[in-house]
């Protein structure tokens, strides 16, 4: 019997067929060290607090913002193991990048980061609202593979937006039948921009768009509704995942302006981005990431771990103000423990929406 397990936002899986599926090819970053300890929350106050990306200055020239950027580093510091990836959210510019080549062109499952898409999916249809019934039961088996939650969690009477925020699993599993084996995919490619292998951010920087494929069935398409299974992302395609999910529109990311780009005319119901952009505020400060965001105000978030093999890899992503961003951490044993930490202080240079 295979089982599931839960962590933080994310998930464990023993699964070792679905997991090796989702390596990470061709990476400069060397692997994390598994006993290293995740960084610490700076209590420095910020120099600069931009709140987005100054006016385009022409073709060529490159998006980043030095004062982001800077934020950017100081945030990952020294763990070679995190990658970054920031971008303005009205127009898919990126704000900053540290150990660009993990973060563009990775392909690793994205764990419950990617319950954003499903459940915009789930929203889209009509399957679900943020305060209609969506029970969590403890355990959830899709032909004798067993999936569960974090320490055992059920929230019997759970609504959706607790379902998201807390990131239960089996909810979500249990939802699957809502959709068709292909739905997921041709959803993301619609609305998210993914499955393209079209971006170009920048001459001779290589990406990898994001791959969500049809599942195979149905033990593939419970691993699909939490994050698993044979998708493939990277900070990049997460970052750009949470500002099509919060403004509705997607926009291609760019590292340098004057770039041909990728686009899709399908736009996200208002009412879809807003619950999504809701929820994440929910998950920020009342949900899974309450902890990492403490006192800070106008965060949205979303945190997922997967396992990888033996070892397991940390993410989160996030919004304040303008900028949406998202880190990976290979080898972190948790979302909120090895990745929130780095946004956190990431963050903190980033004024929230007035």
């Amino acid at each position: 019997m295979l089982t599931t397990l839960a962590t933080g936002c994310g998930v464990l899986s023993d699964d070792k067929a679905t997991v090796a599926a989702s390596q990470t090819p061709d990476r400069s970053a060397p692997a994390a060290v598994s006993s290293a300890p995740p960084p610490t929350v700076s209590s420095a106050a910020p120099t600069v607090r931009p709140s987005s990306a100054p006016p385009t200055s022409g073709p060529g020239s490159s998006t980043l913002v030095p004062a982001l950027q800077d934020a950017a580093v100081r945030a990952v510091g020294q763990n070679s193991a995190a990658s970054l990836v920031a971008l303005d959210m009205r127009n898919g510019e990126i704000v900053s990048t540290v150990h660009r080549q993990a973060g563009m062109s990775g392909a690793v499952a994205p764990g419950s980061t990617f319950k954003i898409v499903t459940s915009s999916l789930l929203l889209s249809k009509g399957v679900v609202s943020p305060n209609a019934s969506a029970p969590c039961p403890a355990n959830s088996t899709v032909n004798g593979q067993n999936f569960h939650n974090v320490g055992g969690m059920s929230i019997p009477k759970a609504t959706f937006r607790e379902v998201f925020s807390r990131s239960c699993n089996t909810a979500l599993i249990d939802l699957r039948g809502k959709i068709g084996d292909r739905e997921l995919a041709d959803f993301s490619t619609k609305y998210f921009g993914l499955n393209s292998n079209a971006w170009k951010v920048a001459a001779g920087q290589g990406t990898v768009d994001g791959v969500v494929p049809a599942a195979t069935g149905e033990n593939d398409k419970a691993a699909q509704m939490i994050g698993q299974g044979a998708l493939k992302m990277n900070p990049l395609t997460m970052a750009s995942v949470v500002a099509t999910a919060v403004t509705g529109e997607f926009h291609q990311p760019i590292l340098e302006r004057g770039m041909d780009v990728h686009t899709v005319k399908a736009k996200l119901p208002n009412g879809v981005s807003s619950s999504i952009r809701t929820m994440m505020i929910d998950c920020a400060t009342t949900g899974a990431a309450k902890d990492v965001f403490r006192g800070m105000s106008g965060v949205g978030a979303k945190t997922g771990t997967a396992e990888v093999g033996d070892a397991t890899n940390g993410w989160m992503v996030a919004f304040r103000g303008n900028i949406a961003v998202a880190v990976y951490v290979e080898g972190g044993a948790s979302g909120s423990g090895a990745a929130g930490p780095i946004i956190r202080d990431f963050l903190t240079a980033v004024a929230p929406t007035r």
